[in-house]
């Protein structure tokens, strides 16, 4: 009968390996098993934990460490471990490692462990712009109390919610980067995302404007400032407190938004050149549904390449 408690797990248990060297051991990680790790229902998990430390320690020995806690779980050996025990896949050693991790620091009281992080909060995703509250800052733009703040909301909200631009990459579109290609307006966008992007037919003007504004320099202000700027230009513009906060994410969220009602993922993916899954799921959350027939591969083709893809 197989065993079903956590303590019958811990007792029965017998790893692959020579039953003197498990003999030697087994005690000592039994031990560890027993005081390191939280309690669980899940057989599989016990077997897992058991499994990890049993690898660890026979590894230890080998190495010539005595069967001792602050020696075997310390740091430096939990990390030599993970990378040089032989026969792990890459993901494994990366759990395993994070598991011997949160036990040693259970379990050992000398070893120079630091204290765990802590876990740095995910900024919820931004609340898009209604096509209105666009039109209502582009109007607040021109009346900004200096230059800085005129240019620089104008290049913001027209490259932010034309072409979805980052903040990092706001900064870089000189006039030279927006051309007018047939009856559409392309920014080029350098970088390590380099990528040429169509700017959405309603907020051509402001493109083009923002560009000619810039009397050949980079829209946004030159010289190119650090990325930070944006933020700060932004956070200190004079507008409604609907419409605030104002940030670049914000203002890509609302292209973002758009697009994902638009195009198919593959077109959006090389226009948007990489949105995180999470922004992504949440935004989807907040899409109109439309329904349509599956893309046909000869129409996705078609997309890609068409002008001014």
């Amino acid at each position: 009968m197989a065993p079903r408690t956590s303590e019958e797990i811990i007792e029965q248990y017998t790893p692959r390996m020579p039953a003197q060297e498990w003999e030697a051991i087994a005690a000592f990680v039994r031990d560890v098993v027993r005081r390191g790790f939280s309690p669980s229902r899940n057989s599989r998990q016990w077997l897992n934990r058991i499994s990890t430390v049993t690898s660890m320690v026979a590894w230890a020995v080998e190495q010539g460490l005595p069967l001792e806690v602050e020696q075997i779980f310390h740091p430096a050996t939990v990390n030599r471990y993970a990378v040089t025990v032989p026969g792990l896949a890459d993901a494994t050693r990366s759990c395993r490692r994070s598991a011997l991790t949160a036990l040693s620091r259970r379990i050992t009281r000398v070893a120079p462990w630091e204290p765990p992080r802590q876990a740095l909060p995910h900024s919820p995703v931004s609340r898009p712009y209604t096509s209105e509250q666009v039109e209502t800052l582009l109007w607040w733009a021109p009346r900004q109390a200096s230059v800085v703040r005129r240019r620089g909301l104008a290049a913001a909200v027209a490259v932010g919610v034309a072409a979805g631009l980052a903040g990092a990459e706001m900064v870089n579109v000189g006039a030279a980067d927006v051309r007018v290609r047939g009856e559409h307006v392309i920014v080029t966008v350098s970088g390590r995302r380099a990528r040429q992007v169509p700017v959405r037919p309603a907020y051509r003007e402001a493109v083009l404007g923002s560009a000619e504004h810039a009397g050949g320099g980079h829209l946004f202000r030159d010289p190119v400032p650090r990325v930070e700027f944006v933020g700060e230009v932004l956070e200190h513009c004079d507008l409604p407190p609907g419409l605030r906060p104002v940030t670049s994410s914000r203002l890509r969220c609302t292209w973002v938004l758009v697009m994902l009602q638009t195009v198919p993922l593959p077109v959006f993916r090389d226009l948007s050149g990489v949105i995180g899954e999470r922004q992504i799921v949440a935004l989807s959350r907040s899409l109109e549904r439309r329904p349509r027939r599956s893309w046909m591969a000869a129409e996705l083709d078609a997309l890609a390449k068409a002008v001014p893809w």
